[in-house]
């Protein structure tokens, strides 16, 4: 980061931290955003679909032109606010482990200035009355100060694919559990790859193409890692096919830093690491 560059974060951290306290802080932490113990348990034990709404997501529904590797659109944020105010109580909705606490986080002030920047349209947004479920569920390493929870959320993973037959949707530089074991104990991965950018633009062929694998292919579940599109995607197979649909996000990449103790984000080999510059 230059100097022209860091002096406009100081400033704008100067600014929008202290608007986080004074207006927002209250509010966010108000929202009932379940722990991520919590939330891998009702993974596990009632087997909930889930649907992630990160920092992403937010900036998605808001069209505020991330230059990220999925273009907005007006669908993308119809499709987004419909699944992050529905009310199934098979679709589990997750918001960000900042809104329940961020102090816990190892990017606490950035989230704290996100929070105090957009602090009103995000939180136009979700229902205060509404139980949620936490997106940390699927980065339980990285980005906690303390990472005791990753083994635990790693091993109750491992132990839930076991004997089953898993469907993964995935952008086609993914590679999610190729060389890793965290889909060692399944009896049977199918695979159906998207794009690896702008996969939205392709959702209506995804559905199709996933709908027609769960017909033939009868899977015990569906991990889908494709960015906007898998929040969406875990919520519609959901409700056209009853089977459980997990947006699983970074979980993978988040595994392969924790088997190698990694202190920042690094390249995984063979991987596509969007959070990672070439």
């Amino acid at each position: 980061m230059n100097l022209k560059n860091l002096a406009h974060k100081i400033i704008i951290d100067s600014i929008y931290v202290p608007v986080y306290k004074f207006f927002y802080e209250n509010k966010y932490q108000a929202l009932s955003v379940a722990s991520i113990e919590a939330t891998i348990d009702a993974i596990v034990d009632q087997k909930i679909s889930l649907s992630r709404f990160g920092d992403g997501e937010f900036k998605w529904i808001d069209m505020t032109d991330q230059g990220s590797y999925e273009i907005d659109s007006p669908e993308l944020r119809k499709r987004l606010l419909e699944v992050l105010q529905s009310s199934n109580e098979k679709v589990g909705i997750a918001l960000p482990q900042a809104f329940r606490d961020p102090k816990i986080l190892t990017a606490k002030i950035y989230w704290e200035r996100e929070m105090g920047f957009y602090g009103k349209t995000w939180l136009a947004n979700v229902k205060p009355g509404k139980h949620y479920y936490n997106t940390s569920v699927t980065r339980p390493y990285m980005d906690l100060k303390d990472k005791a929870v990753a083994k635990s959320t790693f091993d109750k993973f491992k132990m839930y694919m076991k004997n089953k037959t898993v469907l993964v949707i995935e952008g086609n530089r993914t590679h999610f559990g190729e060389g890793n074991d965290l889909l060692n104990g399944c009896n049977k991965v199918i695979r159906l790859e998207g794009p690896a950018e702008n996969a939205f633009e392709s959702y209506d062929s995804l559905k199709v193409n996933a709908k027609k694998l769960i017909e033939s292919q009868h899977p015990d579940l569906a991990l889908i890692a494709l960015g906007p599109t898998a929040t969406i995607l875990a919520y519609d197979l959901t409700l056209e096919t009853n089977v459980q649909s997990i947006d699983i996000g970074h979980f993978d990449i988040e595994y392969s830093w924790y088997l190698d103790g990694a202190t920042k984000r690094t390249a995984v080999a063979g991987k596509d690491v969007n959070e990672v510059g070439d």
